[in-house]
């Protein structure tokens, strides 16, 4: 079996995530309300990594339903338990098991890319103040083996300060979310290093915290001050 096989029989379905985008666009535009911003931003065709600060439950669906074209978004693998599961695989969505290495969901976000997909992923990884303050490596992976732009994202509203990691916003309230331009980022030495992917992904991180202050002042909005990922396992980059 090809390489190209192999990753061809676990990317996610493009069906799936289109047929999944349009059920959270309905269902988001009627729970709540909607602030989208520089969707223009975002390529309609071929591979891009759409990169987005974590802060609450409902991230994953809002990037999913905000986009203006399909995603296969990575989320943490304990999302796909019943009832969701089945939802959230038949959409396309990719689980990840953050704690330990997990080919299978690298197999499966490459596989989107070199496709020509849509992949949306939160560097931060878990839930939190949702600063960029820190971010794992993998999207600098990514983005070394298949030279898809990065088109940096941040979103506000889904958790407010004082609420929990699993609590949702009140119906009805604003949510935001403001796409920037594309962007990449030249590998500084041989991408095998891990010092290189180190350097990629710090310069990733940087363009991803000035997005979102950029973000902070056109929307005059908010992240929450307390940080909910704290104690959780892996939170270092």
């Amino acid at each position: 079996m090809t390489t190209t096989t192999a990753l061809a029989l676990r990317v996610p379905s493009a069906r799936g995530a289109a047929n999944g985008r349009n059920i959270g666009r309905l269902l988001f535009r009627g729970l709540y309300r909607l602030d989208v911003r520089g969707a223009e931003h975002v390529p309609p065709h071929g591979r891009v990594i759409v990169a987005c600060n974590h802060i609450g439950l409902l991230d994953g669906g809002l990037l999913f339903s905000a986009a203006p074209r399909p995603l296969n978004i990575v989320a943490k693998s304990e999302l796909f338990q019943p009832p969701l599961d089945r939802l959230l695989h038949s959409s396309g969505q990719i689980p990840v098991e953050y704690e330990a290495p997990d080919r299978a969901a690298v197999r499966s976000a490459l596989g989107v890319l070199e496709r020509g997909g849509g992949l949306g992923i939160f560097p931060e990884a878990h839930r939190g103040i949702g600063d960029f303050g820190r971010a794992r490596n993998g999207i600098a992976y990514l983005h070394s083996r298949t030279n898809a732009p990065i088109v940096p994202a941040a979103m506000f509203g889904t958790r407010e300060t004082g609420m929990g990691k699993n609590d949702l916003p009140k119906l009805r309230s604003q949510l935001t979310v403001v796409f920037g331009e594309p962007f990449s980022v030249a590998p500084y030495g041989d991408i095998d290093r891990r010092s290189t992917l180190a350097a990629m992904g710090e310069s990733i991180r940087q363009k991803l915290a000035d997005h979102l202050q950029y973000a902070l002042d056109l929307t005059g909005e908010q992240l929450p001050t307390d940080d909910v990922s704290i104690g959780a396992k892996g939170v270092t980059p």
